[in-house]
C-alpha cells in the first residue's frame, strides 16, 4: 500500500471542495495517472463532496480524502463527519436514462457508480465519522498491434502466426466473410489476405472494407502465388499497402507488416498534428483592448498536447461579456472537445439576457449541457464568466475555476467566488458576484496552470508566490506590457510543457491614453 495523499478541508465548503479537487488533480498528474482515469476521480470526488455539501443534514463540518495506491488500483477514501448518507444503496442510486428532479443528487450518485469499478460505504462509530472509498483498477495496456490474417488453408494461417506471434496479437480468418464478421466486433491494426479464396476472395473483402466507415484505412497485405500483372493492377487501384508473391519468408513477412504498420502511424501523426495545429490556432484567446470603458490583455501558452484554454466574448447592448474556459485533457480528443464547447458557449453567450444574472444563467446552463450531452460530459472543465459594465461596475460568476485576484496598489487579494465543477450536479446553482473596480485597480483571471504548472507541492506554493508578487510588481506598467512580465515570470518559476497557461488582465480605462 503507498499513500499518496491525505488532507482535511475545514470548513467543509464548495470553495475548499474545488481546492481539494485541484490537490488531487496536481497528485495525479505527479504519479502519472492517465488523464482518463484521473478525471474520473475527479469527478466522482466533486459530486460526493457537492451530494454531501448540498444533500445532507446537518451539514459536514469537514470532508478529507486519501489517495492512495494498493496492488494494481487506486483507492479514493473520502471521509466526512455528516450523517450516514450511503450513497451505494440501490435506492439511492437512480438510472443513467432517467432522472427525477425531486431526487436532485440520483444522477449524479449513479455517474460515480458507472465511473468507478468499485464502491464502499461505512460508517466509522467510534470516530465519529463516515468512509466512501471508490477503486479503481489498474488494466495494464496490451502494446502488441493487432494482425488478422486470412487464408483459406489451414496451414497457412499456422505458419503465418508462427512467423508473427512474438511481435503482434493475432487473428485468424478461413475467408473474407469470416474476416469482415470478425473486423465488426474487433479493433484490428492490419489485415493480411490471401487473395485466391472461395466465396469472398482477398480482393472482394478489400473492396467491402472501403464500404466500412471503421475499417476503411486499415493498413492491408496482400499474399498470393499469382504474380498476375491484371490482379496486381487491380489490387493497387483497391490502395493495398504491400503485395507480396508466395512463398513467404519469416523475414519477408515481420519486414513487410512492420513497414506497413510504420507508415501508417505516420501518416496518422501527420494528419493529427495538422489538425491538432489548425483548431489550435482557431482557439487561441485573444480580446478587444477597449469595450464599454474598460481596458483588457491577454497572454496564453498552449502545450499543443490536446485539451486547451478558451476566451471567448460577446459586446452586447450595454454590456461586455467574458468566459475564460479550461478543458482538461491531454489527447487529439481533448483537442476536439475544446473546439465542441467553444461553439456551444457561444450560442449561450447569445441568447443569455444580460440583464438578468447572465453569469450564473450560463453557468447553470453549461453544467446542465455538461452533464446530460452525450459529447460535452465527456471531460472535465472549468469557467469564469464575466460581464464588464460602464463606470467599473462588474458581475463575476465562477464554476470549479481558481479565484480571481483584484490588485491595487495596497496589495492583492482573491475574491471570495466560487462553484461546484460543471456536470457535477443536475440543476446547479451558482452565485454572482457584484463589484466596482476603482480607477487604479486591477483584476486579474487565469487558468490554473498559472500558479499550479509546477513539478510538486513545494514548487507549486513558490510558483503562485512568485505570480503574486509579479501581478502586483507591474500594477503601474500598461496592461499588454504587464501580461508579459508575469508570463515571464511564470516562465522562470513554472513548467511550460506541463498545463496550458491563459492570463487575462482587466482595468477601467485610462482616459488619459486614448
Amino acid at each position: 500500500m503507498v499513500s499518496v495523499f491525505q488532507h482535511e478541508y475545514r470548513p467543509a465548503t464548495l470553495k475548499n471542495m474545488n481546492e481539494a479537487r485541484q490537490a488531487l488533480c496536481r497528485i495525479l498528474k505527479q504519479r502519472g495517472v492517465e488523464e482518463s482515469l484521473s478525471q474520473k476521480v475527479q469527478l466522482c470526488f466533486s459530486e460526493a463532496c457537492a451530494n454531501l455539501i448540498k444533500h445532507t443534514e446537518p451539514k459536514p463540518c469537514f470532508i478529507s480524502f486519501n489517495l492512495e495506491y494498493k496492488t494494481g488500483a487506486w483507492n479514493l477514501h473520502i471521509h466526512d463527519d455528516s450523517k450516514s448518507w450511503d450513497p451505494t444503496l440501490p435506492k439511492r442510486v437512480q438510472s443513467l436514462d432517467t432522472f427525477e428532479e425531486e431526487k436532485q443528487g440520483g444522477r449524479g450518485l449513479a455517474l460515480m457508480q458507472s465511473l468507478s469499478d468499485e464502491m464502499h460505504y461505512y460508517v466509522q462509530e467510534t470516530r465519529n465519522q463516515n468512509q466512501l472509498t471508490l477503486t479503481w483498477h489498474i488494466k495494464k495496456p496490451i502494446q502488441k498491434p493487432c494482425v488478422l490474417i486470412v487464408d483459406d488453408d489451414e496451414c497457412q494461417r499456422r505458419l503465418y502466426s508462427a512467423y508473427l506471434n512474438e511481435h503482434y496479437n493475432l487473428l485468424e480468418a478461413d475467408s473474407g466473410q469470416s474476416a469482415l464478421d470478425i473486423l465488426k466486433t474487433q479493433r484490428v491494426e492490419l489485415v493480411i489476405s490471401d487473395i485466391r479464396m472461395p466465396g469472398m476472395d482477398g480482393l472482394s473483402l478489400k473492396k467491402a472494407l472501403h464500404m466500412d466507415t471503421d475499417n476503411l484505412l486499415t493498413p492491408f497485405i496482400f499474399l498470393t502465388f499469382d504474380d498476375n500483372l491484371e490482379i496486381r493492377e487491380d489490387a493497387q487501384d483497391l490502395g493495398v499497402d504491400d503485395y507480396i508473391i508466395k512463398p513467404v519468408t519469416k523475414t519477408l513477412l515481420y519486414q513487410s507488416a512492420q513497414r506497413v504498420l510504420k507508415r501508417t502511424e505516420q501518416i496518422y501523426r501527420q494528419l493529427t498534428d495538422r489538425v491538432n495545429k489548425r483548431i489550435t490556432n482557431t482557439l487561441t484567446p485573444s480580446l478587444p483592448k477597449k469595450a464599454y470603458g474598460w481596458e483588457m490583455a491577454v497572454a496564453s501558452q498552449n502545450t499543443g498536447l490536446g485539451g486547451g484554454d478558451l476566451v471567448l466574448y460577446k459586446e452586447g447592448d450595454s454590456s461586455f461579456m467574458l468566459n475564460l474556459v479550461d478543458v482538461m485533457g491531454h489527447d487529439v480528443a481533448a483537442k476536439f472537445f475544446s473546439y465542441a464547447y467553444a461553439g456551444y458557449l457561444r450560442g449561450l453567450m447569445h441568447h443569455i439576457d444580460e440583464n438578468n444574472n447572465p453569469t450564473a444563467s450560463l453557468l447553470g446552463l453549461l453544467s446542465d449541457s455538461a452533464l446530460q450531452d452525450g459529447l460535452l460530459s465527456q471531460v472535465i472543465l472549468t469557467c469564469c464568466s464575466l460581464i464588464l459594465k460602464p463606470e467599473g461596475a462588474l458581475e463575476i460568476a465562477s464554476a470549479g475555476h481558481p479565484s480571481p485576484y483584484l490588485i491595487s496598489e495596497n496589495g492583492i487579494r482573491k475574491l471570495d467566488i466560487g462553484g461546484v465543477l460543471p456536470g457535477v450536479l443536475y440543476g446547479a446553482q451558482y452565485q454572482s458576484m457584484q463589484i466596482r473596480i476603482a480607477k487604479g485597480e486591477r483584476l486579474a483571471i487565469y487558468t490554473d496552470g498559472l500558479i499550479e504548472a509546477a513539478k510538486d507541492d513545494r514548487a507549486r506554493q513558490d510558483l503562485e508566490r512568485e505570480i503574486v508578487l509579479s501581478l502586483h510588481a507591474t500594477l503601474a506598467l500598461p496592461l499588454e506590457e504587464a501580461t508579459q512580465k508575469v508570463m515571464e515570470t511564470f516562465d522562470k518559476f513554472g513548467m511550460k510543457n506541463k498545463d496550458d497557461v491563459t492570463l487575462v488582465l482587466i482595468q477601467r480605462e485610462n482616459k488619459s491614453n486614448s
